[in-house]
């Protein structure tokens, strides 16, 4: 009888531990994945669309044939000027809130692994180095390494599942963040602008394929930890029923 209780209370431990939403800082990964897709399609149509605006408005930059007389714009001009200032206002924004959850997350998925391992990056560095300009890539390359590296180490020691990233995904990281900055150089060339932004693209997928890595990781040690949470509970249970 005994043992037949304390069976079900063991199997109510169980179901209520297992039986909830997902961790935040899952859900916060997911949540920067997505503002990140986001924020690659507002670039992809701002940056086209700030093609179309060089085509109108060039005319109106230049003097052409020393003649300072120029035909005032046309209200569809306007319009599309207004418009694209709209865009680079929202692109503005989604910047800022992809900057902010990614950090966000960064943060928490470095100090949750921290519980188990030693990082090569704190939290708060890690935070810090992903905000340099220009050679934010090159940082984020080693702290993912380190990330998925610890995670490695430590799922693995304990029996559990590790989703590898793909090492050349990984070394794409830097080497897409300096190829981007190479035709900004020749940014008067509409094929150089268009090239940096099909280049910003593969960096950004490579970017989501790495986050996506590590949020399979650290559910994996999520389970892991709830799981020796429930064998704690139970074996407390069956010292309590007088079983052990």
């Amino acid at each position: 009888m005994i043992s037949e209780k304390s069976g079900n209370e063991s199997e109510r431990v169980q179901q209520s531990a297992f039986i909830q939403d997902e961790p935040e800082n899952i859900c916060r990964g997911k949540s920067t994945i997505l503002w990140t897709k986001i924020l690659l399609v507002f670039t992809v149509i701002t940056g086209l669309f700030t093609e179309y605006i060089i085509h109108v408005f060039e005319p109106f930059t230049e003097i052409s044939n020393g003649s300072t007389s120029i035909q005032p714009p046309h209200l569809t001009d306007i319009l599309a000027g207004l418009l694209f200032l709209f865009l680079l206002f929202c692109f503005g924004i989604v910047s800022l809130v992809v900057i902010y959850k990614f950090c966000k997350w960064l943060y928490h998925s470095i100090k949750f692994l921290r519980k188990y391992t030693s990082t090569q990056f704190s939290p708060g560095a890690a935070v810090f180095c992903t905000m340099i300009p220009w050679i934010c890539g090159f940082l984020d390359y080693f702290i993912f390494k380190d990330i998925l590296a610890k995670q490695e180490k430590v799922l693995t020691a304990k029996g559990e599942n590790f989703t590898p990233l793909d090492k050349k995904i990984l070394t794409s990281i830097p080497i897409l963040t300096a190829l981007i900055f190479i035709p900004t150089l020749l940014s008067n060339i509409a094929s150089a602008r268009i090239a940096s932004i099909v280049l910003f693209a593969f960096c950004v997928g490579a970017y989501i394929r790495a986050i996506s890595a590590i949020i399979e990781n650290e559910k994996s040690l999520h389970a892991m930890r709830e799981r020796e949470i429930v064998d704690r509970k139970v074996d407390e249970i069956m010292r309590q029923r007088g079983i052990v």
